[in-house]
């Protein structure tokens, strides 16, 4: 019986992996953003948006994080242990993308308390996200960090086409770069969770269409972050007008 178990977990591990890479090949074949980075024309502003709106959605990562820990509903002690230990540890990597930020050359007098309001898709993204902490299956967070901390295998090209183009350095990169080694070690906390505590078919059901959706909704984020810059472009963006042309 417990071998059953064991194979039967085995196997829908397999199809969450699997999921998951078609979920990005998807985006990477068919999204804006993703022909933008690597065909179209763009400045440092252009990441510097990128920075600001990840600012504001990073910040929030450990706050639902620990909100599922919160709940009424029976969960393992083990897995609610690892809700508040992840999200200590995710607690202020928004300020690495502050870092990357203040050192692009791009903004004046930029502090915390003076950025941009998050765009629309942003705060959908973000309020997706809490209410999925909220309410359902509790393991299906889970859904989401399976692929955020993750991400790096399918947008490394990416990633290095925008470094490259932008003539960037470690001090730009901190978010983007150095976030990648801390995100490997939760990936495989990630991991050990999702095949450890995802027993019914409704645990995995539920861990699933986070993924699709949670990375759908980050997708549009980056797609609505082309379309500012291109009205910085065009001089008609009163959200980021503020960012300097180098």
């Amino acid at each position: 019986m417990e071998k059953s178990l064991t194979e039967l977990r085995s196997k829908e591990f397999t199809a969450l992996s699997e999921l998951r890479d078609r979920e990005w090949n998807k985006i990477i074949k068919n999204s804006k953003w993703c022909n933008f980075i690597l065909n179209g024309e763009y400045d440092r502003r252009f990441y510097a948006i990128y920075l600001i709106e990840t600012y504001h959605y990073v910040q929030h990562n450990p706050k639902h994080q620990a909100l599922v820990a919160t709940r009424f509903e029976s969960m393992p002690s083990n897995y609610m242990k690892f809700c508040y230990e992840h999200a200590e540890e995710e607690a202020g990597h928004e300020m690495m993308a502050f870092h990357d930020l203040s050192n692009l050359g791009v903004t004046q007098d930029q502090d915390e308390t003076n950025m941009p309001l998050p765009l629309s898709s942003t705060e959908t993204f973000i309020g997706y996200l809490y209410r999925i902490s909220k309410v359902g299956n509790p393991l299906r967070r889970l859904g989401y960090s399976f692929w955020a901390e993750d991400s790096y295998q399918y947008i490394q090209t990416l990633m290095q086409s925008v470094i490259e183009k932008l003539e960037l350095n470690n001090k730009h990169t901190t978010f983007l770069v150095s976030h990648a080694a801390i995100d490997e070690d939760h990936a495989a906390e990630i991991e050990n969770m999702i095949q450890k505590y995802c027993k019914t078919e409704d645990d995995w059901s539920s861990v699933q269409d986070v993924l699709i959706t949670s990375l759908k909704l980050q997708s549009e984020m980056l797609d609505d972050i082309v379309e500012e810059y291109l009205k910085l472009q065009s001089d008609s963006s009163t959200r980021y007008s503020h960012l300097i042309n180098q």
